[in-house]
């Protein structure tokens, strides 16, 4: 998963971080062997840039990414991106291996605490907010939905006003949940500066790369995405952002399993009876 990692972080990366990256990709079997005491001497930068460097690309340590680069080395290279003149079968195939790696991605790239950080919050919010502009809207509204079935008081609009109107009677007690696969889109960089005027918890799903939504949000949750060279490529972004919503919902519902069946039951049995009754 080495060079998937990098792709993902690969236009953040500092020159001394691209030292390291190109020691890598030209003596992969070299610093197999090396601790990032004897890689650091042998670039001439300083060990502290090389744990960095590690933990920018989702690893826990050092000798992690080690183990994943000597695995990278002995696997079978597959030829993954889709292209015109192939079989409906190994178009198939390759959509699967693309939806299994951003499925790891995104798990390694969102360490358990955040998602442990995400779920206590919304758990313990007053009212949840969630927006996503455009396309994200779709997802927000059926997040939103699903915690709504829960108990939870969950809101989702595509109308920006009324999303900003309604941040501006929030507080501390709230919890604005922002999807925006930019990071960059006006509006919802509004929502997060009114909601951090109004001190609410700002929960940002959005992609790794630095974007300004990073900045004004109290957790962040990574989207990962597999980039191609023509436009016959999966929705692997979609992919992520799933992952994650399911993340988040199912240990939501850990937490208190009976309770939240029960309200979700009596949820489902009060429709039945309204439209069957």
């Amino acid at each position: 998963m080495y060079q998937e990692k990098l792709k993902q972080v690969q236009k953040e990366l500092t020159q001394t971080e691209k030292i390291i990256a190109d020691f890598f990709q030209n003596h992969s079997l070299e610093a197999r062997s090396f601790t990032s005491y004897q890689l650091a001497d042998r670039l001439n930068i300083g060990q502290s840039t090389i744990i960095r460097f590690s933990k920018k690309l989702g690893y826990r340590s050092f000798r992690e990414l080690l183990e994943d680069l000597s695995t990278s080395l002995t696997e079978e290279k597959v030829k993954e991106e889709i292209v015109v003149n192939e079989g409906t079968s190994s178009t198939n195939q390759k959509i699967i291996q693309q939806y299994q790696k951003m499925a790891q991605l995104t798990l390694e790239f969102n360490p358990p605490q955040v998602i442990d950080q995400t779920v206590s919050a919304l758990k313990k919010a007053r009212k949840i907010i969630v927006f996503g502009f455009g396309n994200s809207n779709l997802f927000a509204e059926y997040i939103s939905n699903q915690w709504l079935k829960m108990g939870l008081d969950s809101f989702c609009s595509a109308n920006s006003h009324i999303i900003f109107s309604m941040l501006s009677q929030f507080g501390p007690q709230d919890v604005l949940f922002l999807i925006s696969e930019s990071g960059e889109t006006p509006e919802i960089l509004k929502a997060a500066r009114i909601a951090g005027h109004q001190n609410v918890t700002v929960i940002a799903m959005t992609r790794i790369q630095k974007n300004r939504l990073h900045g004004y949000s109290d957790i962040v949750l990574k989207t990962v995405n597999y980039e191609t060279n023509t436009r016959l490529n999966a929705m692997t972004l979609r992919c992520s952002q799933l992952c994650l919503l399911d993340m988040i919902y199912l240990n939501l519902y850990k937490t208190d399993f009976e309770h939240y069946e029960k309200i979700i039951a009596e949820s489902e049995k009060l429709l039945d009876y309204k439209y069957n009754g």
